[in-house]
């Protein structure tokens, strides 16, 4: 009897170790996945921003969305910054979709049909069609850094800068030697980006287009149809649109197609007020949450790859409908804009204490290098933020470096994963949170000029 006992504690013994960890760390299965649950006061406003605040970061935000228009010749888009990207993979070849080496050849071919001797060559006005990708050397090829997964490998394509929304104003710099790609300026990043996603604007065109009331997208991934019931454009939120008309239940809103000489043609379509809203919506917790569980969830997608976001593109999209214009990069977001406040040199319980006695919730972001999250308030003394990451850094028994992959927009405390047996001594959050910035108004309105001179920077590989 006593061996058959020992034998059956022995057998439970050895099948609890070999259970598998749960998928999800413990914050995302402990905290509810819904802003609403945190929602206190219904018609609470948020922070300091009055309306007329607002109305003026809004305005701002369409001088910087529109600047790019008013330009003759690349700003940020300079020879030595276009050349010294092809210095940069030529010194790092890196590894392509089939997990083999690139060659030399390979980028002696970018770097020829690039045909940078007489840069910029094409200089005018455009605006995409549909959803692109910014890429900083004329190919959809992938580079990676190890032909393996995660961090150094797939899906962190080193060449992908950004995502471009359908109908975003761009200035076109330059065209490849084959005439298929185009170095093009955007308001936050440039990169080449394939013809057949762009088309031209004229004088008359960009006279119509910015007409002063604009309607913003509040839902993901829907489709606007024209008059005749073709499929127009895919929604994505934070896309803007020249206002029209508004009506009870939808709104007129123009939205621009390619005709067959590739040249920009307007269509006035009709789109239900639960896709989209004249901008900017007010800024209030409401809104706030109706916004964020939009993209709650959504899939992590490193520099917008496979039409999803990585963090510092969905804390863009976020602020996007408020009218509040934030850079490309997650350090940008922090220093560029806001009231900066270093934490650097604290401890985590005073980095917290920080956090929830300045912070703004929906309107303060933390950063950490490599990541950005959205300060969103508190819960039994722990602040809350949301965030779209893709893991949390691991060590097993070995001393191989690894990641407890979340993967998609989440809810968790500053201390996500700190249940994990394997976490890294440096793998907690809330140890390398550097620096908060409260977004509001005062440094807004003084750095406006300052941030349409300053961004988009260098590209780089934006997906943090």
């Amino acid at each position: 009897m006593k061996i058959k006992l020992f034998c059956l504690v022995l057998i439970l013994f050895f099948l609890s170790g070999c259970l598998p960890p749960p998928d999800t760390i413990k914050d995302v299965r402990d905290l509810p996945q819904d802003h609403a649950s945190y929602l206190k006061d219904t018609a609470k406003p948020i922070g300091p921003l009055s309306a007329e605040t607002q109305a003026q970061m809004d305005e701002d935000y369409n001088i910087i969305y529109f600047s790019v228009w008013h330009q003759r010749q690349p700003f940020h888009a300079s020879p030595d910054r276009v050349s010294s990207l092809f210095k940069k993979f030529s010194r790092s070849l890196g590894y392509g979709e089939n997990k083999k080496k690139h060659s030399v050849v390979w980028i002696k071919k970018l770097q020829q049909n690039a045909l940078l001797d007489n840069y910029p060559n094409a200089l005018h006005f455009a605006i995409t069609t549909r959803q692109t990708n910014l890429r900083m050397l004329p190919t959809q090829g992938p580079n990676f850094y190890k032909p393996d997964g995660d961090i150094s490998g797939w899906p962190f394509d080193n060449l992908q800068i950004s995502s471009v929304a359908a109908n975003t104003p761009i200035f076109v710099c330059h065209l490849s030697a084959d005439k298929a790609w185009a170095l093009v300026e955007t308001n936050f990043a440039f990169g080449w980006i394939p013809v057949e996603d762009y088309a031209r604007v004229d004088d008359g065109f960009i006279k119509t287009w910015e007409s002063n009331r604009y309607a913003v997208i509040i839902k993901d991934k829907t489709s606007i149809l024209d008059a005749e019931g073709n499929f127009g454009l895919r929604t994505s939120i934070g896309q803007i649109f020249p206002l029209v008309n508004e009506m009870t239940d939808k709104l007129e809103i123009l939205i621009a197609a390619a005709d067959k000489n590739n040249c920009a043609v307007i269509k006035q379509v009709f789109v239900s007020r639960q896709i989209v809203t004249p901008k900017p919506l007010l800024l209030n917790y409401p809104n706030a949450i109706k916004i964020a569980n939009e993209l709650i969830d959504e899939p992590y997608g490193w520099g917008g790859l496979y039409g999803n976001r990585d963090c510092s593109a969905m804390t863009r999209d976020f602020f996007t409908p408020f009218g509040i214009w934030l850079p490309r990069h997650s350090e940008d977001q922090v220093k560029e804009v806001g009231t900066y406040v270093d934490l650097q040199r604290l401890d985590p319980a005073q980095k917290e204490k920080i956090i929830l006695e300045k912070g703004i919730p929906y309107l303060s972001l933390l950063w950490r290098k490599g990541h950005v999250m959205l300060y969103i308030g508190e819960q039994n003394d722990r602040a809350l933020i949301f965030h779209n990451a893709w893991g949390i850094k691991t060590i097993d028994l070995s001393g191989r470096e690894g990641r407890k992959i979340i993967g998609k927009a989440v809810i968790t405390t500053l201390y996500p994963g700190e249940e994990l047996s394997s976490l890294a001594p440096d793998g907690l959050l809330i140890k390398n949170i550097a620096a908060m910035s409260i977004l509001a108004p005062e440094k807004q309105n003084e750095q406006i000029q300052q941030n349409v001179r300053n961004s988009p920077a260098i590209p780089k590989n934006s997906g943090n």
